[in-house]
């Protein structure tokens, strides 16, 4: 799987994105709660860089700019991909999350018609 990013213009050639999804589940996995604790564990434990494929560890601005690019764009794009190479479409149905509904049978202004 190959996560693209937006090419440069100028300055330091970008850090390869999947190795920041990777520090981002380390986060998730470790419950860590800041990005601050997050540069502050990859230093500490240089073993779990080096799996997530890092040399170095990123300023906290790269990982909060990355961050809020798998929120907005990266998530979408990862997932269209991974149906990509699995060779699945996008399979049309609704899904409702009636978890608030009230049962009809028990609302006394619930109207049939």
């Amino acid at each position: 799987l190959t996560i693209e990013g937006v090419p440069p213009i100028t300055g330091r050639p970008p850090i390869c994105r999947k190795a920041l999804l990777k520090c981002f589940f380390l986060k998730t996995v470790f419950q860590i709660n800041s990005l601050r604790k997050l540069t502050r564990f990859l230093h500490q434990y240089p073993s779990f860089r080096a799996s997530c494929g890092l040399s170095f560890i990123p300023h906290i601005s790269t990982f909060s700019r990355v961050g809020t690019w798998f929120r907005e764009e990266g998530i979408p794009i990862i997932h269209e991909k991974v149906l990509q190479e699995l060779n699945l479409g996008l399979i049309p149905c609704v899904l409702i999350d009636s978890t608030a509904l009230r049962s009809s049978l028990y609302d006394s202004q619930a109207k049939w018609g």
